[in-house]
């Protein structure tokens, strides 16, 4: 059947189909990249993987990030565990962009959804690109040339004492 891609915004995600997450080669992984670049984000349904293979396919794109301050599963510190629960209800409620603070930020995200509720817990992506795109041409030159400022500390330093925030920010300077 091949790979496809059924778009589901005019702007931005495609869900993709035929595709095994468990079992992809080398021309697997270029057409699923041709993809993520047409559509930003891509959703894969009903991918029953374990997390070795979930693993290997994130190897597939290159070295994998060890985020130095969000919670790991204790076995891989390659993945990152977002979990809500009774103590910590909305525990990905903020809007973010991942490790935007980073000199040289990741290539992207995977996120494996493991338990989903019936309603709600909904992740919702944009894209700046097109954004940019449609501004008018006054805005544009308004926007051309600004700088922003990424600094982990806004997220994570809040649980930092200021000795270690400042060792930190040694390792992690703000990106520009």
């Amino acid at each position: 059947m091949g790979i496809s891609f059924e778009p589901l915004t005019a702007s931005i995600g495609a869900v993709v189909h035929g595709v095994d997450l468990a079992d992809v080669d080398a021309d697997t992984v270029e057409e699923i990249r041709k993809g993520w670049l047409d559509y930003q984000v891509l959703f894969f349904r009903d991918q029953p993987i374990t997390v070795a293979q979930h693993i290997a396919f994130g190897r597939r794109w290159g070295e994998l990030e060890i985020h130095p301050f969000a919670p790991d599963d204790g076995e891989h510190p390659e993945l990152v565990v977002i979990e809500s629960n009774e103590e910590r209800k909305y525990a990905a409620s903020n809007w973010h962009s991942d490790v935007t603070w980073r000199t040289e930020p990741s290539l992207g995200s995977i996120l494996r959804g493991r338990i989903i509720p019936p309603a709600g817990g909904d992740t919702v992506f944009a894209s700046a690109t097109k954004a940019y795109d449609r501004l008018s041409d006054e805005w544009k030159e308004r926007v051309d040339g600004l700088v922003a400022e990424h600094d982990f500390a806004n997220t994570f330093g809040r649980r930092m004492s200021s000795e270690k925030l400042a060792e930190t920010h040694e390792k992690y300077p703000v990106a520009y």
